[in-house]
């Protein structure tokens, strides 16, 4: 300072004017516009890195809840189909006995003390027919005392308390 005194120069605290010299300022401004722009960026790009770590997280949560849904569904119909099958067990072992109950009661049927197992072909059937006739119109009243001749005869001897 001792130089700026005897020159007689005006000394200021923030700035020395030197005639002929580009001014310091001037590069000043140029040099703050560059550290503020890489400042920004920089700020910016940790936000983005943050959103998309953000993201990442959040896709892997569905993700897993996606995987947890597949499984509860695939799981549901297996289910679905046990219960199906159940119930198809279930309908198939009430259905003799319903049958039963409504056999005896509704038309009186008796059991059967032993049981007999006829086999009718419809061979059998067509006898006393001509051959191109249909079958529903083969069987008349007329030809039903045969089927029953038929039948006797190829039946194997029941007794009388068998239940037939």
């Amino acid at each position: 300072m001792a130089v700026a005194v005897a020159a007689d120069f005006p000394v200021t605290a923030d700035v020395i004017e030197i005639p002929g010299v580009h001014s310091i300022p001037a590069k000043r401004t140029t040099g703050s516009i560059g550290s503020r722009v890489v400042g920004a960026t920089t700020i910016l790009g940790v936000l983005t890195l943050i959103i998309l770590f953000g993201l990442a997280v959040i896709q892997t949560m569905i993700t897993e809840r996606h995987v947890e849904l597949t499984n509860l569904q695939a799981e549901i119909a297996e289910v679905q189909t046990l219960i199906g099958a159940l119930e198809l067990e279930d309908q198939n072992a009430r259905t003799p006995i319903l049958i039963e109950h409504l056999a005896e009661g509704y038309y009186a049927a008796v059991k059967a003390e032993s049981s007999t197992q006829i086999q009718v072909r419809s061979a059998h059937l067509a006898i006393g027919s001509p051959i191109g006739t249909p079958t529903s119109t083969r069987m008349t009243s007329g030809s039903t005392g045969r089927v029953e001749q038929l039948l006797a005869g190829i039946t194997p001897s029941a007794t009388a308390n068998n239940g037939r």
